[in-house]
């Protein structure tokens, strides 16, 4: 794939680049930016000199969160069943 600024060479135009690319934009041409597609396959699996800042995740990390939303539930089934006893116990006085 060529990148503009070898379309705009091949052309053989006049213009300058800038207005060269408005023209082509205008009549509804799509002009590539090679970079931006070489970031684009690098974010969708290739190689990549910078390290990604995202966590990894582990079988140990997804076991704790598993862990902790088990014991969450338990506490408030046992907070809700609290209150059901108490307003029954309330309700018989």
């Amino acid at each position: 794939m060529l990148s503009a600024n070898k379309l705009y060479k091949e052309s053989g135009t006049t213009l300058s680049f800038k207005e060269w690319l408005e023209r082509e934009k205008a009549k509804g041409k799509f002009i590539p930016n090679v970079e931006a597609m070489e970031e684009f396959v690098n974010a969708d699996g290739g190689t990549s000199e910078e390290s990604s800042d995202k966590p990894e995740i582990t079988a140990k990390s997804v076991e704790n969160k598993q862990l902790f939303t088990s014991v969450a539930r338990v506490g408030l089934i046992v907070v809700l069943a609290y209150f059901v006893y108490r307003t029954i116990k309330s309700e018989i006085k």
